[in-house]
């Protein structure tokens, strides 16, 4: 509606808007409003989280092996939270007038990263002002948490957004705003939830009376409102960009509801971050983590494989033919969404996994790189049975291998990553030579010592580069002209070279620090995640003021390369994790099936319906 005056990563303050103050007092008033509180309390997903939350004290209750082992492997890793720090530091070296102005705009450009990777065929300035409404909800969310990111309080917050979060409007924006303060309101009611003074004093009975654990349906409709997914999609979706695939002009996507394969692939937005979050989420008490119920209620089998599971997904929804729009757009929100959540500090996936590689004894055995080579044949041969979650009723897995007696699992995983660096339509010829730039770098990470892992970096970098068009060894500049259109032409301007340059820097920078590094490599020194991550944001962000029939497929390539490498080069950092958790959770003296019976009895799940 209005134009804004900010300019991320440039920018040395961000301006005052007394209208957008206006705006985010209202906001706060509606979201503390006795008819807000009380339409929250009475609503279904508040049911929901109540039963979570009963599971989730079952699983940390005293005598649980499962519960104990996990706060064993929370003990290992850094504390979640505190990492806004070294970020508004390196923000004063940049740009930052002062301390303030750069706890404001790192807050603003946290939010607005999101974007830029989820939302990749977006235009900027929406992007950025998207991020400023959302800021709203970390206000809640993140503000005194006990993992405060230590930018600063609720204030600090609802400063940072008001000047982008009045600047957006519209039908879809409108509805955006309602529902972030339903969202906050959940986010409030959950937190109360888990920070009663007295537990529930029988969560079995409780979870018996309520007829078991919620169903993955069930959770997921929760989730979707405790995330701010649903006003998250809404203006994404509701924006011009994305508007072919609006069904009401509201940023209505029905698409999702028709075809199965979509819904799985947005909903991976979501469960890379429960991966990632295992072991911090468990450690701070939260209620909604997926992979944390799934291991409750449905024992070991319904969380080994659950990272594969997500590659799987991400495939399947580019290979699909039903005929509905969204697919490509889905795929690389699910593969913009892992790649953010792994380069982003507040996740700190490398420092985890580091901690948990060199900490000793059966921790190490289960974690580190050392014990076993990357295991392609699981990650070919996973398939997903029918159906838009990733787990049954009961909560089974839905997900299985095959036992197709093949061995070239490098020429498939070659082929789904080259698939995933292009758009729907581009030339035979580069997606021939992307699969071979990818046969050569996931054929490597099978022959490679751990040592020398990290050394392969250049063999990714060469993806990237053959991915974007741009010849290695050379200045020129071949990028694809449309992003939905088979035609291409080459392109050669000073602007698209520096940002295709930065970004195959970046993913040799990300596959050396954070991908192959953790356990392998010493712990880098000084504040190295920090600016690794923020120059990632800057380099994304910059793409963006290139025309999108550039700055699309350079995107693509970009997110499609390190998504390929975190979840197809077998020592993805989500596989890492939730493979490790598995192994570690196993009792030594008991099989997977004991231990899924006894995980059972901890958190009893609803009968499977017919």
């Amino acid at each position: 509606m209005t134009a804004t005056g900010y300019r991320p990563y440039e920018s040395t303050r961000i301006p005052g808007s007394p209208d957008g103050d206006r705006l985010c007092a209202e906001f706060m008033d509606a979201l503390f409003s006795h008819e807000v509180a009380k339409s929250i309390q009475e609503s279904g997903p508040m049911a929901i989280l109540a039963a979570t939350e009963a599971v989730r004290q079952i699983l940390a209750g005293p005598g649980n092996p499962v519960g104990d082992r996990l706060a064993a492997l929370a003990a290992a890793i850094p504390a979640k939270g505190g990492e806004a720090g070294p970020i508004i530091a390196e923000y004063m070296a940049r740009h930052a007038t002062d301390a303030t102005q750069a706890a404001l705009m790192a807050v603003r450009d946290y939010w607005g990263s999101i974007n830029t990777f989820w939302l990749p065929r977006g235009t900027g300035e929406f992007l950025d002002l998207f991020g400023a409404v959302f800021i709203l909800a970390s206000a809640i969310d993140y503000a005194g948490a006990s993992d405060d990111s230590g930018a600063g309080g609720r204030d600090l917050h609802i400063k940072a957004a008001a000047e982008g979060a009045v600047a957006v409007a519209g039908r879809a924006a409108d509805l955006a705003l309602q529902e972030t303060v339903l969202t906050c309101g959940v986010m409030l009611a959950k937190d109360a939830l888990r920070d009663l003074s007295v537990p529930l004093p029988d969560p079995h009975r409780y979870l018996a009376d309520a007829g078991g654990a919620p169903t993955p349906h069930e959770y997921m409709w929760a989730r979707w409102w405790d995330a701010a997914m649903l006003p998250y999609f809404r203006l994404g979706f509701g924006s011009p960009p994305y508007r072919t695939l609006d069904d009401d002009g509201a940023g209505t996507f029905d698409a999702s509801f028709r075809c199965h394969r979509i819904r799985r692939a947005i909903d991976n937005s979501y469960r890379y971050n429960e991966i990632i979050g295992i072991l911090t989420d468990y450690a701070h008490g939260e209620t909604c983590n997926e992979a944390l119920l799934a291991v409750a209620a449905g024992g070991l089998r319904a969380l080994s494989g659950y990272a594969t599971a997500c590659a799987r997904v991400v495939d399947d929804v580019l290979a699909c033919d039903c005929g509905e729009d969204g697919h490509e757009e889905v795929a690389e929100t699910a593969m913009g969404a892992l790649a953010w959540y792994v380069v982003t500090p507040r996740y700190d996936v490398r420092a985890q996994l580091h901690a948990l590689s060199t900490t000793g004894g059966d921790c190490q055995r289960a974690f580190s790189l050392s014990t076993e080579k990357p295991q392609l044949g699981s990650i070919a041969r996973t398939r997903l049975a029918d159906g838009d979650m990733l787990h049954g009723l009961g909560w089974e897995p839905l997900w299985y291998e095959d036992d197709t007696p093949e061995t070239r699992w490098v020429d498939q995983l070659a082929e789904r990553a080259a698939r995933r660096v292009v758009t729907a339509g581009t030339s035979t010829a580069t997606a021939t030579a992307c699969a071979t730039a990818a046969h050569k770098a996931i054929s490597a990470c099978v022959t490679a010592t751990p040592d020398e892992l990290p050394q392969l970096a250049p063999l990714w970098r060469e993806l990237f580069l053959t991915a974007a068009a741009l010849p290695t060894g050379t200045t020129a500049v071949a990028l694809t002209a449309s992003a939905s259109a088979s035609a291409s032409a080459t392109t050669d301007t000073p602007a698209a070279h520096d940002v295709v340059t930065r970004l195959a820097d970046l993913t040799a920078r990300i596959w050396e620090h954070t991908i192959a590094g953790p356990g392998v490599a010493p712990t880098p020194p000084g504040n190295a995640d920090t600016v690794l991550s923020i120059d990632t944001y800057h380099a994304v962000w910059d793409s963006y003021s290139l025309p999108p029939r550039q700055g699309i497929p350079i995107r693509r390539a970009f997110i499609g390369t390190l998504a390929s490498s975190m979840e197809l080069s077998g020592i993805g950092p989500c596989a890492r994790l939730i493979d490790g958790i598995v192994s570690a959770l196993t009792p030594q003296d008991q099989d997977q099936d004991q231990d899924h019976d006894q995980g059972r009895d901890h958190a009893p799940v609803r009968p499977l319906r017919p």
